[in-house]
């Protein structure tokens, strides 16, 4: 009996480790394949400032979610491989928006968002509510959701450029189904 137990030990330690990086947010969410969260929000600073955005106006395009803080350091390495891949594509099939997670002031938003030189528009979530509806933990944190309005792929860190650009090809394939997913 002893001798079972001692077996079982090593597998429930490796067990109780995942799940507790998964709940500290250090494992990627997977989350695949369930309805994104409704947003709405404004465009604070990039291409078309004021503009309002919508996940239900999105609809039929792929959307790329970043949320992001001006202190974050792999936020900052981060958006010039978010820029290269936004490039590769017509904003009529993908759109990407930068979430900022932080409470700036629009003026100083803008003047972060010049300095790190995103080609994409950002949207402010300074009260948290669209990290919690997409349970944000760690930044920087991309999203995927594809034409149909469903998340298909959570990733936190810096991206690799080839792997986001293969998934985002991936939703845009006629038979696309779970390619994309975790």
């Amino acid at each position: 009996m002893m001798q079972d137990l001692r077996k079982l030990v090593p597998w429930l330690a490796g067990l109780l480790t995942l799940a507790l990086l998964a709940t500290m947010g250090v494992l990627p969410t997977c989350g695949v394949a369930r309805p994104a969260p409704p947003f709405e929000g404004t465009i604070v600073a990039g291409e078309g400032v004021g503009d309002r955005v919508s996940l239900q106006r999105l609809a039929g395009r792929v959307v790329v979610l970043d949320f992001w803080a001006s202190w974050c350091p792999p936020c900052r390495r981060s958006i010039p491989i978010l820029n290269r891949v936004q490039a590769r594509y017509e904003p009529s099939q993908v759109v990407f928006y930068g979430v900022n997670v932080e409470n700036l002031d629009p003026d100083a938003l803008r003047a972060q968002h010049r300095t790190l030189a995103a080609a994409f528009p950002s949207l402010q979530d300074p009260t948290g509510s669209l990290q919690r509806a997409y349970d944000v933990r760690t930044l920087p944190t991309l999203v995927l959701i594809d034409a149909n309005g469903r998340i298909r792929h959570v990733e936190s860190g810096v991206p690799d450029e080839t792997d986001l650009s293969a998934r985002i090809d991936a939703l845009l394939s006629p038979d696309s189904g779970e390619a994309a997913g975790h």
